[in-house]
């Protein structure tokens, strides 16, 4: 609602799919999946998934990923006619996300809903968001691959999250991200979204390179993880504590072993296995099976420090 104050038209005009960017088209994709299925789950009497289904798509999709992405184009460093387009193109799409999944939520929470749409639409009191048709979904901003592309790509940015946070590095550090991969597919999205990664990773450079030029590289000590078909490394020379960060990894390793070694011994334990119920024995073989790969992260990344 912040951002959408200074916006032009408030009146979902509609969007020209040439001036959108990779991540508009994405949670546009997304929008119509979600009102596709929100139309089929209501009409089945199936309120708790509906309602699951848009509270996913809001929080996750919108608020945790898009809302993220266009942070930067809401708020241009400097003031040129590109960069006001593209920041209104941001903003309308933003306002039909948001004045679409009011619509599909309100039969869910009425008033609430009512009062918000008001809000971002300046509709007048007497217009009411409950004499609203369905929003039409365009099938025609539907992508399949671009949406599946988009989990990998954010799949990528949670694993490099999560190794600044193990390496301790403060939110103001930036680092450089290399990613290896042969996927075709994979480098063609982490390459189109080098920008986002930036902001998102707090990255100074994001570098996508195969396992072949990787092997031609001078090594350096890094964190490295491993998530389908891409790995991830994060140089770290002069930027951390080394013997700080390895007596951390060691400690995880030693806690790790120790449960591989209660938990092996549990399952090791006849009147465990044969007396427990099944769904008790099941999860004590899922909860070793997570801390044997635990330990072994561990220890790779140690071997990579040393």
């Amino acid at each position: 609602l912040i951002n959408s104050g200074d916006f032009p038209s408030r009146n979902n005009d509609a969007l020209d799919f040439d001036d959108l960017q990779l991540a508009d088209r994405w949670i546009l994709s997304r929008l119509m999946r979600v009102n596709r299925e929100t139309a089929e789950r209501l009409e089945n009497y199936a309120l708790g998934e509906a309602a699951k289904g848009l509270y996913e798509f809001a929080w996750n999709d919108f608020c945790d990923w898009y809302l993220e992405l266009i942070k930067p184009r809401l708020n241009p460093s400097q003031s040129s006619k590109d960069l006001l387009d593209d920041k209104n193109i941001s903003q309308k799409v933003m306002l039909k996300v948001l004045s679409d999944l009011l619509i599909m939520i309100h039969p869910l929470m009425p008033h609430l809903t009512e009062e918000l749409w008001h809000g971002i639409t300046n509709k007048p009191h007497q217009e009411l968001l409950a004499l609203n048709s369905w929003p039409q979904a365009n099938e025609d901003f539907l992508d399949e691959d671009l949406e599946s592309s988009f989990i990998q790509l954010f799949a990528s940015i949670k694993v490099v999250r999560n190794l600044r946070a193990e390496a301790g590095l403060k939110p103001s550090q930036k680092v450089p991200v290399c990613f290896i991969t042969s996927n075709k597919s994979l480098v063609d999205i982490l390459s189109k979204s080098k920008t986002d990664i930036q902001v998102l990773t707090r990255a100074y450079e994001v570098n996508i390179i195969t396992p072949e030029q990787l092997d031609q590289r001078p090594s350096t000590k890094s964190l490295a993880a491993v998530s389908g078909e891409l790995e991830v490394l994060l140089p770290l020379e002069g930027l951390v504590d080394f013997e700080a960060l390895i007596g951390r990894l060691k400690k995880d390793l030693i806690k790790a072993e120790k449960e591989i070694s209660n938990l092996k011994n549990r399952l090791n334990n006849k009147n465990f296995t044969e007396k427990a119920p099944k769904d008790v024995v099941d999860q004590c073989r899922k909860n070793l099976s997570e801390v044997v790969a635990q330990a072994d992260l561990a220890k790779n990344r140690l071997a990579s420090l040393v």
